[in-house]
């Protein structure tokens, strides 16, 4: 880092991005913990409010949702609000709706709630990347985006276990007051450090209608991708809501190419280094939450193992890479300090084609119900990811300017999101697809060792081919 600085304000967030990152760090845990704590609660919840799992699924699908059409319109309110003032504001929104939820006496109220919690979220996760990228300088942001992964697999790892003891312990409401205490203690030092310099335009906001299209077009394709997620498939509504996504997508797509001020600028798309590492990024998510997805199915159906030995065993992964992210991140810095370019340049590459390898072996390892081997491809997967996930993510940042940080920040988040969401429906459906072709039409925990084993098999080769074009989208032509 130079010694001068564009504006004190610009030296002072430089002097105290370590307390800055701290905040961001804690934000973003909470937002993943809270994620994961809800997906366990969700059993608790559907009987507390003796409703069918398809009407509970919205206290999930309605934040997703929600996560997903939201960034984008965060990122173009930044320029008007500034990233400091929008991450406040986010948290204390994140913060407040929380309580609400808690304190929601019926399943509409606590869906709206939660749909409120997730615009305080996406406030928060829509620029977190840019402050980062803003505040420190290219020799550490390896080591920052170790860190941040690690928090994302530290997240996913207490969030079953904390969970399932609060909701043991004091019931499932306060596994939302939890984040009070915590939300309050991180305001006062956002109030107090959280000043960055601000890339503000104030210029008129024009493209409500693409914003508009956009929204229905993301809604409408959660939509298909819960219809088809769920037997007995519907497909009137199937083809209902794709119709509805199909034309509003492509009249957003029109319309942004023939606006001046458009909501979503298309041309970004164009510059390659950009567009390809998010691919890279949706297909690596896509795989992941495959896995995530039919693995309690095997472990319980193939080897009897219970609901807590399955949170266990799924545990591994994200042990392994929180463990591993901020090493990974110090090597990553270090490399860039010797001018290993080819190494640098590709080592997101690496990350994602090794865990593709880690996911075909672990499709043998299921058709021979071998355990030991199964937990070594869990390890090397989460060693993968965290060699992949934070230099992706700076390969993104750093392929536009610095005055389109929040919108590279929120593609990104949203990026994440269709992977998530793509993962467990294509998880779910290959499961349905491949207990089709082998004539068996019952629960799936209950279809036997002898059908699993091959079915779970069959669709982590699949995963380990996403995560091999992944690979080949990352891959860098160092000259």
């Amino acid at each position: 880092m130079v010694d001068t600085f564009r504006s004190d304000i610009a030296k002072q967030s430089f002097n105290n991005r370590f307390k800055i990152l701290i905040i961001v760090l804690t934000a973003m845990f909470m937002a993943v913990l809270n994620t994961n704590i809800v997906n366990v609660a969700l059993p608790t919840i559907t009987s507390f409010y003796n409703v069918p799992v398809g009407l509970s699924q919205w206290v999930i699908t309605g934040y997703q949702v929600t996560a997903t059409v939201t960034p984008l319109i965060f990122a173009k309110l930044s320029d008007y609000t500034g990233k400091s003032r929008l991450f406040i504001i986010g948290f204390s929104v994140f913060t407040v709706s929380s309580l609400a939820c808690g304190l929601s006496t019926s399943l509409t109220e606590l869906i709206i709630f939660r749909i409120v919690q997730a615009l305080g979220g996406s406030m928060v996760l829509s620029i977190n990347l840019a402050i980062l990228m803003q505040i420190f300088p290219s020799y550490e942001r390896g080591r920052v985006m170790g860190y941040f992964t690690a928090i994302i697999g530290f997240g996913m790892l207490m969030g079953p276990t904390i969970g399932g003891f609060i909701i043991d312990t004091m019931g499932w409401a306060y596994i939302f007051f939890v984040n009070l205490p915590i939300g309050i203690a991180l305001l006062i030092p956002a109030f107090k450090y959280l000043k960055i310099e601000e890339y503000e335009n104030k210029a008129r906001y024009e493209d409500y209608l693409g914003a508009i299209l956009f929204i229905i077009s993301i809604t409408t394709f959660f939509m298909v991708l819960n219809e088809i997620s769920n037997a007995p498939l519907n497909l009137s509504s199937v083809a209902f809501y794709s119709a509805v996504c199909a034309l509003t997508f492509l009249a957003f797509i029109l319309r942004e190419i023939r606006i001046q001020k458009p909501f979503l600028d298309i041309s970004i798309f164009k510059i390659w280094s950009f567009t390809l590492p998010n691919i890279s990024l949706l297909l690596y998510f896509t795989s992941t939450f495959i896995l995530v997805l039919i693995q309690p199915f095997y472990f319980e159906g193939v080897m009897n193992f219970s609901p807590a030995k399955v949170g266990l065993v799924a545990s591994v992964m994200p042990l392994a890479m929180m463990i591993s992210s901020p090493v990974s991140g110090r090597i990553y810095d270090s490399l860039k300090l010797k001018k290993n370019v080819w190494i640098v340049g590709n080592y997101a590459m690496i990350g994602v084609a090794v865990m593709g390898i880690a996911y075909i072996v672990c499709g043998y390892a299921f058709t021979k119900a071998n355990f030991i081997l199964l937990l070594t491809t869990f390890v090397v997967a989460g060693l993968c990811r965290s060699i992949f996930q934070g230099p992706n993510n700076l390969d993104i940042m750093g392929a536009l300017p610095p005055e389109r940080s929040a919108l590279a920040s929120s593609i990104t988040v949203t990026t994440q999101s269709f992977g998530l969401a793509l993962g467990t429906a294509m998880g779910t459906l290959l499961l349905s697809v491949f207990l089709f072709a082998t004539g068996y039409s019952g629960n799936v925990a209950q279809a036997g060792a002898g059908i699993l084993e091959g079915i779970c098999g069959n669709i982590m080769y699949i995963s380990g081919i996403l995560c091999f074009v992944g690979a080949v989208l990352s891959y860098k032509k160092i000259k």
